[in-house]
């Protein structure tokens, strides 16, 4: 089989990681018009060889089995043809043998007992995973993750990407998701025009005119015009919470486990937001109980919500809109200064992120296997290369970007029309990308250190006082956090 050559995004790493096991084998593979060597090259022989565009280096690791589990790579059972060659190729490359984790019980939340039960009992349940916030925290304080901080350099992937699987100062994934391609604000275009509305919120964003004052009377405006029964914007507590923190230059939990529940720029964020929806300006939210006695909440957010017009969407919703759509990000606060236009927003106005996910080399594997875990690493990204749509160049873009000073532009189909319907659009959102924060508020509600989600929907659905009741969780939340070692 001749070996296709995966995407730039990881071609410059192979010199780096072509380190193997003592024993394994590293030799420079042939041009793609070229027959593969021949396998009978003495075992123990181990040459370094430079990459070029039309060579890279094959390994061999004696087709010792790897198991990995999640994402993509649970299609490694697929009989669609992309992951047969994908699959084909990867072992091929490093002479192993790739195959889906079993998991057993795994029910798409509990991946990280699994794991952490199996490496316990000295056989990991799977050597490469893709964790979800579920999962993160357990796994990074439970210590059964591959560092690779010190491997970044050769790996060469925008920072971006790599801070969304780094804990307290170290690396231990790379995130295959847009990262930047996050929750927005989407709103029917047609409908602000029919009920006359001057300006989209996309204009007033991109004026720089979306600071609370002003976004306020922009709603008031709105709701007057509004029938009844409708309001200008619902958001769901923690959605609300993470992105208007984030807007007003907050994660509500960050990278290295400090909590800013009580920060005054989340303080003021939720108690915004609580006057809109005493106000009348936002959908009033309630908690209430159920038929079976359950704790029920009731809230408008959804994009096919008629009774809001301000909705939040997921990046891979917006395709599938049966409307004129436009988007915007949130309002900010006291804490972001604005001095212009939307490009002079400061620097600490950030798009939060709270899910994605993160490719992770099992620690334990690297013995198991006797796969050093940063060729694991590189496994890994050849797979996703062969396998993503369009490969993963643009996350080698960012890195190289980044060399040049240039921080503004991440993630793919930059500059795309997308599913979009405005240049507006498509240049705020490409924006959003520079504005990137990981918030690892879910990660640590996941992981029961703190109750970020019940804090805000105590605020913004059961109309607490914000200050008292965030001091509350987050007390909570350090007192765990010591608990668990922090």
């Amino acid at each position: 089989m001749k070996l296709k050559k995966v995407a730039s995004v990881l071609l410059a790493a192979s010199m780096t990681l072509g380190l193997v096991a003592c024993g394994n084998t590293t030799t420079q593979a042939p041009a793609e018009d070229t027959p593969a060597p021949s396998e009978e090259a003495p075992a123990t022989e181990v040459a370094e060889a430079e990459t070029t565009e039309a060579e890279e280096e094959t390994y061999d690791f004696g087709g010792v089995t790897v198991k990995a589990f999640g994402s993509e790579w649970n299609n490694l059972d697929s009989e669609a043809q992309k992951y047969v060659d994908a699959k084909a190729e990867i072992e091929e490359k490093y002479n192993i043998k790739l195959e889906k984790a079993a998991m057993d019980g795994y029910d798409g939340y509990n991946d990280d007992d699994l794991l952490i039960a199996s490496v316990a009992a000295g056989d990991p349940a799977a050597d490469i995973i893709t964790l979800n916030p579920e999962s993160l925290i357990a796994c990074y304080t439970g210590d059964i993750l591959f560092d690779i901080t010190d491997y970044l350099d050769e790996i060469q992937v925008g920072s971006i990407y790599t801070n969304a699987g780094t804990w307290q100062g170290r690396c231990y994934g790379i995130s295959y998701d847009n990262l930047g391609d996050s929750w927005v604000l989407v709103y029917d275009r047609d409908l602000l025009k029919e009920i006359g509305m001057e300006k989209t919120p996309t204009e007033m964003f991109m004026e720089g005119k979306w600071d609370y004052d002003s976004f306020e009377a922009y709603l008031t405006e709105m709701k007057s015009k509004l029938p009844d029964g409708v309001y200008p914007i619902g958001n769901y507590p923690y959605h609300w919470a993470t992105m208007a923190a984030g807007a007003n230059g907050v994660a509500l939990a960050d990278n290295e486990g400090n909590l800013n529940l009580t920060n005054d720029a989340t303080i003021e964020a939720l108690e915004f937001y609580q006057k809109l929806e005493k106000e009348g300006l936002a959908y009033p939210q309630s908690v209430g109980t159920n038929e079976e006695g359950e704790e029920e909440l009731d809230t408008a957010y959804a994009v096919d919500d008629d009774r809001i017009v301000l909705k939040r969407a997921e990046s891979w919703q917006l395709g599938g809109l049966e409307f004129n759509y436009g988007i915007c990000y949130w309002p900010w606060g006291s804490n972001v200064t604005c001095d212009g236009d939307y490009t002079t927003l400061s620097d600490n106005y950030k798009v939060n992120t709270s899910y994605w996910g993160v490719d992770c080399v099992v620690k334990a594997s690297v013995d198991k296997t006797g796969i050093p875990g940063e060729v694991l690493t590189k496994i890994a990204y050849d797979y996703r290369a062969l396998v993503t749509d369009d490969g993963i160049d643009w996350m080698h873009e960012a890195y190289e970007k980044e060399k040049e000073g240039n921080f503004t532009v991440y993630g793919k189909e930059y500059g795309e029309s997308r599913s979009f319907y405005t240049d507006e659009d498509i240049e705020l959102y490409d924006w959003a990308h520079s504005r990137f924060q990981p918030d690892l508020s879910w990660c640590m509600d996941s992981a029961e250190l703190i109750k970020a989600w019940d804090g805000v929907q105590d605020v913004l659905a059961g109309f607490k006082d914000a200050r008292s009741t965030m001091e509350s969780y987050e007390n909570e939340g350090k007192a765990k956090l010591k608990d668990a070692g922090f």
